[in-house]
């Protein structure tokens, strides 16, 4: 039975960011006669953004905190407590929403924590602080032992973990693997992040910003890194698997070694945009973070083998940005390809695109198609050995799903629905522990080298 909490009442926003401001705002509009937003907090750089982009919607605070351009980058807990301890407002929360950068969260979330209040926050949990640091697994565990000491509910929105496409095949595996003891011997991922960004805007990137040293596996790179970890944890119900020690291998693409293969200078007659040096500013650009990310890994027992699993983590491929009067971020085109193997007998693939953005006239707003393939002496009577389900398909599986509705989006919408409710959403802060391990295995193999041995 699934455990409800107290619903929140009144809340707190720390960050409004494009999340916020494309799909939890909205969601808030929905309990406006039931929660009041206390407080927003953000920088003052954003302040007349907000304000404007609040009061279009209708939705009001009662207080606003816009903060120095000193607080952006890892502000600590003991500078925001001191910022919030002159708005009275704040005592009478029960929850936040955090919705910043990664670089600001671990203050944020352990400030709301070690106050008693109900936290919702962006993926990832936390980001390194400088190049190569090994913080992550520490932050962690110290977000995590504060929000067991004070007995608050610290949801993490990775909208994958009740993506309605996603729970079916997670539901299929749990069958399958139960019914005939077949473990999962190997996950391969392929993300296509189609974000164009030129070299000359990186310097002055605050959305998904990769000037500090992280990029593609600290935004969209967390959600696989999920679905490796938690898939991984299946396993469990017929062997053993130590999901906390994976041993990997990576590869990393910056933007100077991208200025190798794809010059500014390739491209910039088609958009009509005098080189102006671009060339030159991406080849100092070897500590920004990553535009592709490749890991190769393996969980093990002891010393045996346990499941193999691979991820090609790729901001570089299809973008719809039309340049040069356009912003980093436009024209995005996610390209998304899960394929799950239990050796012989059971392989599900699970490919999800955005290229209807290209096309206009249809109602579906994605492609998403699973198809599950089984070994005959593993198909159950009235069942086929191949089986096909697509967007279509899925909004006849589950009503309260429209077909007009991208999936990632509802289902982000719908964990922030649950947690408002008094729900866990799927994604409370402990059930994050394998994928930050994983995380953070990836991370400290990338600080010791950016090529595969």
């Amino acid at each position: 039975m699934k455990i409800r909490h107290r619903k929140v009442r009144k809340i707190i926003i720390f960050g409004c960011g494009p999340h916020f401001l494309n799909r939890y705002l909205d969601v808030l509009l929905e309990y406006r006669n039931t929660i009041e937003v206390l407080l927003v907090v953000d920088l003052k750089c954003r302040e007349m953004k907000i304000l404007n982009a609040l009061k279009e919607k209708g939705l009001n605070s009662r207080a606003y905190l816009f903060l120095d351009e000193k607080y952006r980058n890892y502000p600590t807990t003991k500078e925001i407590n001191i910022l919030l301890s002159k708005i009275p407002e704040i005592y009478q929360a029960d929850a936040v929403i955090v919705s910043t950068e990664p670089k600001a969260h671990k203050a944020y979330a352990l400030w709301a924590t070690e106050n008693g209040l109900n936290v919702f926050m962006d993926k990832p949990i936390t980001a390194p602080y400088l190049p190569n640091d090994k913080s992550l697994m520490t932050d962690f565990t110290e977000l995590l032992t504060a929000s067991k000491k004070n007995n608050n509910r610290f949801v993490i929105s990775c909208e994958r973990r009740i993506q309605l496409g996603y729970k079916y095949v997670e539901g299929y595996l749990a069958d399958f693997i139960s019914s005939f003891r077949i473990p999962i011997t190997s996950i391969h991922v392929h993300f296509g992040g189609g974000s164009w960004v030129i070299p000359s805007e990186m310097p002055n990137l605050e959305n998904h910003p990769i000037k500090y040293g992280y990029g593609v596996l600290f935004h969209s790179g967390y959600h696989y890194l999920d679905l490796v970890a938690r898939f991984a944890q299946y396993n469990k119900l017929v062997q053993e698997i130590d999901l906390c020690n994976p041993q990997v291998k990576t590869m990393v693409v910056r933007p100077n070694q991208l200025a190798e293969t794809l010059p500014f200078s390739s491209y910039s007659h088609i958009i009509k945009e005098k080189n102006k040096n671009k060339n030159e500013i991406a080849y100092h650009l070897s500590n920004y973070g990553e535009l592709d990310f490749l890991v190769i890994g393996k969980y093990t027992k002891g010393i045996q083998h346990r499941m193999s699993f691979s991820m090609e983590l790729i901001d570089t491929t299809l973008s719809g940005r039309i340049m040069p009067n356009s912003f980093p971020g436009e024209g995005r085109i996610r390209q998304e390809v899960v394929n799950i193997h239990l050796g012989h007998f059971c392989s599900i693939s699970i490919v999800s695109n955005s290229f209807r953005k290209l096309t206009d006239g249809s109602v579906i707003p994605e492609d998403f198609n699973i198809t599950i393939a089984t070994h005959p002496m593993f198909t159950r009577i009235g069942e086929q050995p191949v089986l096909r389900i697509n967007r279509k398909d899925l909004s006849q599986l589950n009503p309260h799903l429209p077909l007009c509705a991208g999936l990632n989006i509802h289902a982000r919408q719908e964990q922030l629905r649950d947690f408002l409710s008094g729900g866990n959403a799927n994604s409370e802060l402990a059930t994050h522990e394998n994928t930050v391990a994983l995380l953070a295995t990836v991370y400290e193999h990338v600080s010791k080298t950016d090529i595969i041995p």
